[in-house]
């Protein structure tokens, strides 16, 4: 019996968080793409739950954040602290106000945001094929027979047989353990923790507070989400930790799958859970009725050696993966799901060249690599049992946080944290000569190198006084677009508009948001500066407007 053959511009290869979103935006934006995946559905399991602003604002460009806002749990504060001691609260949604229509974190479990968007798919006739494992991939060209053009071969075991599936382009989203990412022989460098640890839903929890606590000791640490209530009548939380040995040592069981979840072998769970909750008890008087769920992990930090491959590109797991650490790992593949989506799209519609596509790698691994360090440095030292790290835990942090807490959020530093923790402060060089040369610069210039507006997601500006809507409503097109701020950006803004052959879309100046009158940008269908005119000399201006 023959195996089926099926044809698509893209296959994405996982329908986790990062594919089910590739495949929303391919769809949103007119590609014809086709996701599968070997599960025979969406992960019950919560695993990751924080939906940072960033992708609030990509789920509103989508159309989905309405179905999503009916089901998040809003976490406005940060509530460090040391064993049973919280020491204050940073206020995540003032540090966000004004800089974005969704500050503070939304929990929303990763089941259900894949739920939202493979239902999205469902309606839109474009389902995922699930219970469809990938098993091998080849390129194509214009030589083979039956084939079209270069592209990507993929066999596929399905439920009722192999199925060949012929695509000019390939999403791996198929997760850390990545088949597809091994079939291609690319390497996942980095590191794994030394210890085991726990992740668990408690029901019932006291001892918390309100919003996310983040409490350390000299041994140990413990991260709190809120999730809800838990329908009867208590809280409902989502809690990490360190796994314990019977001498209260950290474990070092063994790796386990490079995902992180679980780590087979590590333990036996009951046993695990019961040191997971006298540790709580003991070390942050947390304590909970029951869990829902519970799994130990191993927490790994390691980037792909490259993000492409000819026609086959990496995202999520499959690129990239790093500690729990401010909730940015799931926010960071939806990310690059709709980076790379707008990318393809451009290229199929013959917007941009086949070479566009090398974007995606230049603009989205040096985002991980960053992260992937930085989320290294923060758990080794939120981990570590080494004296040092143990002082700064116990000496240091109490010192300094309550100072920080009381100063932080009234200066400009809050909106930077904000900013970072949000993602929305991530930046692009926009050609390869712009990044030569911001690493050519020295002493201060290397401050100022990259820019405020070029090359970040565009500021948001909110509706104000005058009413109507904010200017990220017009990025709801999903297309390229011209912005033109204040009177004094009229005519530069129809000027720019008509070189590129782009809408025109005009805002009131804005300087507090970096948009000062006589502003024009060039805004990218993923909502990113791409092309930036200052506002002119007012003499020249005067003169434009003579001539």
């Amino acid at each position: 019996m023959g195996s089926a053959t099926l044809r698509t511009d893209v296959l994405v290869v996982g329908a986790g968080p990062t594919g089910l979103m590739a495949a929303n935006w391919l769809d949103r934006l007119g590609v014809d793409a086709l996701a599968i995946d070997a599960k025979s559905g969406p992960t019950r399991e919560s695993r990751a739950l924080g939906v940072q602003a960033r992708t609030m604002e990509i789920y509103r460009q989508l159309g989905v954040v309405d179905a999503v806002r009916e089901r998040v749990v809003l976490a406005t504060e940060l509530r460090p602290g040391v064993g049973r001691r919280a020491l204050g609260s940073v206020p995540l949604g003032r540090l966000g106000y004004a800089l974005t229509p969704f500050p503070g974190l939304h929990i929303l479990e990763q089941s259900a945001n894949e739920e939202i968007l493979a239902g999205r798919l469902a309606e839109r006739g474009r389902p995922v094929l699930w219970d469809h494992a990938f098993a091998s991939l080849s390129r194509t060209g214009p030589g083979d027979a039956a084939e079209e053009g270069p592209g990507v071969r993929v066999s596929v075991r399905g439920p009722d047989g192999p199925v060949a599936i012929l695509a000019r382009y390939v999403v791996a989203a198929d997760g850390a353990s990545s088949p597809v990412r091994e079939s291609l022989g690319i390497g996942f460098r980095g590191r794994t923790n030394a210890h085991v640890f726990y992740v668990l839903d408690a029901n019932g929890v006291t001892g918390s507070g309100s919003g996310i606590n983040l409490r350390v000791s000299a041994e140990d640490f413990m991260l709190a989400f809120p999730m809800g209530p838990d329908g009867r009548g208590g809280r409902r939380y989502r809690l990490l930790g360190i796994v314990r040995d019977d001498g209260g040592a950290p474990s070092a069981g063994p790796a386990g799958h490079p995902t992180g979840f679980p780590a087979a072998g590590a333990g036996d769970t009951t046993v695990d859970e019961a040191r997971a909750r006298a540790s709580l008890a003991e070390e942050f008087g947390f304590g909970y009725t029951d869990a829902q769920w519970f799994a130990t992990y191993r927490v790994h930090h390691r980037v792909a050696d490259v993000f492409r491959a000819g026609g086959v590109f990496l995202a999520g797991d499959a690129a990239h993966i790093h500690s729990p650490v401010g909730a940015q790992g799931m926010n960071t593949g939806l990310q690059d799901a709709h980076n790379l989506a707008c990318k393809l799209a451009d290229v199929l519609a013959g917007r941009m060249p086949e070479a566009y596509l090398d974007r995606y790698e230049a603009e989205r691994r040096p985002v991980a690599l960053r992260l992937v360090g930085t989320t290294d440095r923060a758990f080794s030292v939120i981990t570590s049992t080494g004296r040092l790290a143990r002082l700064v835990r116990t000496v240091v942090l109490p010192a300094l946080w309550p100072v920080g807490l009381r100063v932080v959020p009234r200066s400009p530093a809050g909106g930077r944290l904000f900013g970072y923790l949000s993602q929305i402060r991530i930046h692009y060089w926009m050609t390869e000569g712009e990044r030569r040369r911001a690493d050519a610069a020295r002493g201060p210039a290397r401050w100022t190198r990259r820019g405020k507006v070029l090359g970040r997601r565009l500021p948001w500006v909110s509706a104000g006084e005058h009413g109507g809507a904010d200017n990220h409503a017009a990025l709801g097109d999903a297309a390229w677009q011209v912005h033109a701020y204040g009177p004094r950006a009229a005519a530069k803004g129809v000027e720019v508009a008509a070189r590129h052959a782009l809408p025109l879309r005009r805002f009131d100046a804005a300087p507090a948001r970096n948009l000062p009158d006589g502003t024009v940008v060039v805004v990218r269908p993923d909502m990113f500066v791409a092309e930036l005119h200052p506002p002119e000399p007012a003499g020249r201006h005067r003169r434009r407007r003579r001539g």
